[in-house]
């Protein structure tokens, strides 16, 4: 029984690790771009180039992202697509490390209703 105990409590210390280490991360103060980055592809109009026959050409890079209900997009300039990448890439390890904190979140709760249970005194 004890055994279980001690089990329990070491898995709630690994997560509480765990928890801090996803936090300093979260807690970080670099720029967020929230949202989706992403290319569009677009014909460039000369008659003879091979994206005249379909596909185009990686030109414009856009932010969308939900505002009020709608989808939203706004033209990223060109000085801005390295910076915009990387606020992209650190918004969606932001999203990642909140999931993660639910998650074990979660899993602490479903821990301390075990021990809990196994600490109960049943008197009879």
């Amino acid at each position: 029984m004890s055994t279980s105990i001690h089990k329990l409590q070491a898995k709630l210390r690994d997560l509480e690790q765990d928890r801090r280490r996803i936090l300093r991360r979260l807690l970080r103060t670099e720029e967020l771009a929230v949202g989706t980055v992403s290319w569009v592809d677009r014909t460039c109009g000369k008659p003879g180039c091979h994206c005249a026959r379909g596909g185009g050409h990686r030109q414009m890079q856009f932010l969308f992202k939900d505002a009020e209900g709608r989808r939203r997009c706004r033209l990223v300039r060109k000085a801005d697509h390295k910076r915009m990448a990387r606020a992209s890439d650190r918004y969606h390890a932001f999203r990642d490390g909140q999931r993660k904190l639910q998650s074990i979140e979660k899993e602490e709760s479903q821990i301390l209703v075990a021990l809990r249970r196994k600490r109960q005194l049943t008197y009879k």
